[in-house]
């Protein structure tokens, strides 16, 4: 007699597709973001708070509020209640379009 494989919830699926997105993401070096519609994306799990935001993009959690303050690097934030937090996709985003391919580039900001 042959037994019905339970089939895994949504919760195990999505789990187990971010799981296995960041290995991807290692392995090639490259940052992957999952868009809103992927089955994997979970709000929750895309909102990284101010002081991961900072260590992932390696400055300070200051410069980051000066970002915030000044509005000159176009890096989009979500204010709840007093919790400052980023999406995962507007840091990927951020990084991609800050790559520059020569020192003479201008940077991106008030001065660019």
């Amino acid at each position: 007699m042959m037994m019905k494989q339970k089939r895994p919830c949504n919760d195990a699926i999505q789990t187990s597709l971010l799981v296995l997105v960041r290995k991807l993401s290692d392995v090639l070096g490259v940052p992957i973001s999952l868009q809103i519609g992927d089955p994997a994306f979970n709000i929750a799990q895309a909102l990284v708070p101010a002081r991961k935001a900072a260590e992932y993009l390696g400055v300070s959690q200051k410069t980051l509020a000066n970002w915030r303050c000044s509005g000159t690097r176009g890096l989009q934030y979500v204010q709840v209640g007093s919790r400052i937090l980023y999406r995962q996709n507007d840091l990927d985003d951020f990084i991609l379009n800050s790559r520059k391919s020569s020192t003479s580039e201008k940077p991106a900001g008030r001065h660019g």
